[in-house]
């Protein structure tokens, strides 16, 4: 009797144990599937960041684009221009050269050199194509999902006399995380996300509300964020994003990447 009872105990220890591991195990193996997955789409959003600029810079408008047709035919066959000076003006010795030369109206001291788009803005530091024909294609497509496409928006920011074209892209977690095999973990990350947000954010009635809220509640209520351009906080506003459309940060190539 004494053996079966110290059997019986074994087995139950053994069941403890099991079941303590697996109930860690799945947190840190969602932790490894949601650091890859983010990281893999970030560098995606990079790509687009690149393409975006290069659209912009090329454009005689200056502005970007919220067409994916529009955006990929100019990666595959459009053209980039790089101007520089045939001769220093600041250099003396050239004066009466310019002076010459510029007798022709139509002469300009102007060197242009043209590129294919997609043999510059996806080149690594050494010149090697990093993305092929198929990979740039399927740029607009975020890593994990059957072919959902990249949110891309623009705004015109205004301030005085002072305006630019601005650009947001985003991808929600939601569209590439495993939510149905990691359903609880991704609801906690989630909420880790709102405080996080919530809390690195100016301090304001609203946000009062929205944390005294919690997540859930705060994303059932359809929260507006942002004053100029508002988005509504939902379980899609959380994801990863580049570019902004309340400031003028990404005007100037200064894109801020992160998680929201």
């Amino acid at each position: 009797m004494k053996r079966v009872l110290q059997i019986l105990l074994l087995v139950a220890v053994a069941a403890l144990v099991y079941w303590n591991f697996k109930l860690i195990e799945k947190p840190v193996k969602f932790e490894t599937h949601f650091e890859q997955r983010e990281a893999a789409v970030i560098e995606a959003e990079k790509h687009i960041v690149a393409l975006e600029q290069a659209f912009r810079d090329a454009n005689p408008k200056k502005e970007f684009t919220t067409n994916w047709d529009e955006l990929t035919d100019f990666a595959l066959n459009g053209v980039i221009e790089y101007r520089s000076q045939i001769y220093d003006e600041n250099n003396l010795e050239n004066a009466a050269i310019l002076a010459e030369l510029r007798k022709d109206p139509n002469w300009k001291n102007e060197r242009v050199k043209t590129i294919a788009a997609r043999d510059t803005i996806f080149d690594d530091a050494l010149g090697q194509p990093r993305l092929n024909e198929e990979q740039i294609k399927n740029l607009r497509y975020i890593p994990f999902t059957d072919k959902v496409e990249f949110q891309l928006d623009t705004a015109t920011y205004e301030s005085g006399t002072y305006k630019a074209h601005l650009v947001r892209c985003h991808a929600p977690y939601r569209a590439f995380i495993d939510v149905e095999t990691y359903n609880q973990e991704f609801w906690n990350k989630m909420d880790e996300k709102f405080q996080t947000f919530i809390n690195h954010s100016e301090a304001s009635e609203e946000m009062k509300k929205m944390k005294a809220d919690g997540l859930k509640k705060a994303i059932s209520k359809g929260y507006k964020i942002g004053e100029a351009h508002p988005i509504t906080l939902d379980i899609n506003f959380f994801g990863v994003t580049f570019g902004s459309l309340e400031e003028p940060t990404n005007e100037a190539g200064n894109w801020g990447g992160s998680a929201e």
